[in-house]
């Protein structure tokens, strides 16, 4: 169901006390703004989500291995919340064709990810494959491995905060993917904001 007063959120983990990857958060975060709300207001004084967390975060959860930080947010305030995390590990992964699908911004409304994701059957998540090509997972993107060197695809759903970290460093290298050159990989992971490579 989509939350009509925060529609737009962002998780952030933060290891040991430490917020990882801050700044493409803030970045992603003002880009997803300007972006939502261009046409209702023509001003907008942008949250600074370091201090935000820094203010928040309570400080029995400083020694917590890894926190998942949800922050749900508009154009002028915002939710938060922190969740202990315990990274998974997927294997198998489920294609589910989806050609209309949009989540190119992190919005609340997760209800098409969320059907997708009921029909992955026994596997552990879904590939979303969009007019023949692999797009994303339900709750990150995806990376596939050939030989020493990884790649995920350019078309992804979502342009999340670790693959462009990793595309940054060029522990990636972003390609056209189908459906039917999911065969010549070795290994296929997930990687979020809380689970990187």
């Amino acid at each position: 169901m989509m939350n009509t007063i925060f529609p737009l959120f962002e998780t952030i983990a933060i290891e040991k006390g430490q917020v990882c990857n801050i700044e493409a958060h803030q970045y992603r975060y003002e880009q997803s703004v300007r972006e939502y709300y261009s046409s209702s207001y023509s001003s907008i004084n942008y949250l600074n989500l370091r201090q935000i967390i820094d203010a928040s975060l309570p400080s029995s959860l400083h020694t917590e291995a890894l926190l998942r930080c949800r922050l749900d947010y508009n154009h002028q305030s915002y939710q938060i919340q922190f969740f202990p995390y315990q990274r998974k590990v997927y294997h198998h992964f489920l294609p589910i064709i989806c050609d209309d699908i949009d989540y190119h911004l992190k919005l609340t409304d997760r209800a098409l990810l969320s059907t997708l994701l009921t029909q992955k059957g026994a596997a552990d998540e879904i590939i979303i494959i969009k007019q023949g090509y692999v797009t994303d997972c339900s709750i990150g993107n995806l990376i596939f491995r050939k030989g020493s060197q990884w790649f995920t695809p350019n078309t992804p759903l979502l342009k999340g905060t670790m693959r462009q970290t990793l595309l940054n460093t060029n522990k990636l290298i972003e390609i056209p993917i189908r459906l039917e050159d999911l065969t010549e990989y070795e290994e296929i992971r997930l990687i979020n904001a809380l689970n990187p490579l």
